[in-house]
């Protein structure tokens, strides 16, 4: 080999050679860093002292009330489960999630820290009940920047999903009533259809007239405005109609309440003695017509109804209600 050969064989031996240094630092320098950008759940424990799940619940698409596991982390953190999370809470020092009840694994992830997938519980979270995920963050470095400004943004993936109130079929219910008042017993029919409120139509009736009547008067028996009192044979006549109509609403899964107006007429007339011709005379202390108001609650089971209200006529001639149906539509 000759001189020439010789330094060609040391140059390519010395570049191989910095190249393999060159490498080794390269490789060096990215180790580090990795190994500082990691974290780990240190504990996931139940707290029996903490209410916070159950004074004020969220409840998930199915109207359980949720798990509420609060994580000790960085606000960075971003997470999700298989059954989803129903909402996310951003409090001082440490996050609330808020998630449905049989919650079994959750996945963290952090930006620049990496992703922890699939964390599994040691037991199916429960409604109602609080958590406290206890997480360890890598130490941050401290380094100085000189003039420089650093715009960082943080992209969550945390999914939350907003409680909607299940929709209500629409119930029809069909009632024959009856009627308690001064002038007797009335039957009537009481007609509601209602989702999470409704419309509802009441009328009742004794079917009977008082006819014409010739004179009026008080309930002592004097014709009115006068001092004249006719002889009376014993007999009377009581007519009364109410129609009320109004709203109704769903105050729980079987029971409703409802209130309405309407018109209402009550009348009461005595005969007059054979000596005076037999007539009729209105008694204006026991008749009254104009508004009528009702209110009263309505429960049902299953297909049977039942009711019970209050109504009146002027707020002077009062009566109250029964009754019993069924009811129509879905459950």
């Amino acid at each position: 080999m000759n001189d020439g050969e010789g330094v060609k064989m040391v140059g390519k031996v010395g570049v191989l050679g910095g190249l393999s240094v060159l490498g080794l630092l390269l490789m060096l320098t990215m180790a580090v860093p990795c190994a500082a950008q990691k974290f780990s759940v240190i504990s996931v424990s139940q707290q029996a002292n903490d209410v916070s799940a159950f004074i004020s619940p969220v409840r998930d698409l199915n109207g359980q009330a949720c798990a509420l596991l609060k994580v000790e982390a960085p606000m960075d953190f971003v997470f999700s489960t298989p059954l989803g999370i129903v909402k996310r809470v951003d409090e001082v020092g440490e996050i609330w999630l808020y998630l449905p009840a049989g919650t079994m694994q959750i996945t963290l992830k952090h930006p620049e820290w990496g992703v922890m997938r699939n964390y599994r519980f040691k037991s199916a979270l429960e409604s109602h009940v609080c958590y406290v995920m206890k997480v360890k963050c890598p130490q941050p470095e401290i380094t100085e920047v000189h003039d420089t400004v650093v715009l960082t943004q943080t992209l969550r993936d945390t999914i939350a999903v907003k409680y909607r109130r299940p929709p209500l079929p629409r119930s029809s219910y069909i009632m024959a009533t009856a009627s308690l008042h001064r002038g007797g017993p009335s039957v009537g029919l009481f007609i509601a259809t209602v989702k999470r409120h409704g419309l509802f139509l009441h009328a009742r009736s004794n079917f009977c007239s008082i006819g014409t009547t010739e004179i009026e008067v008080n309930s002592d028996g004097y014709v009115k405005d006068s001092e004249v009192l006719p002889f009376y044979n014993g007999e009377k006549r009581q007519a009364n109609l109410i129609l009320t109509a109004g709203l109704i609403h769903r105050i729980s899964k079987q029971l409703y309440v409802f209130e309405g107006a309407g018109y209402g007429k009550a009348s009461t007339a005595w005969q007059l003695d054979r000596s005076e011709g037999n007539g009729w005379a209105l008694c204006s202390d026991h008749s009254s017509k104009g508004v009528s108001m009702e209110a009263g609650l309505m429960w049902h089971s299953d297909r049977l109804a039942v009711l019970m209200s209050a109504s009146n006529i002027k707020c002077r001639q009062w009566q109250m209600n029964i009754g019993v149906g069924i009811r129509l539509g879905k459950k």
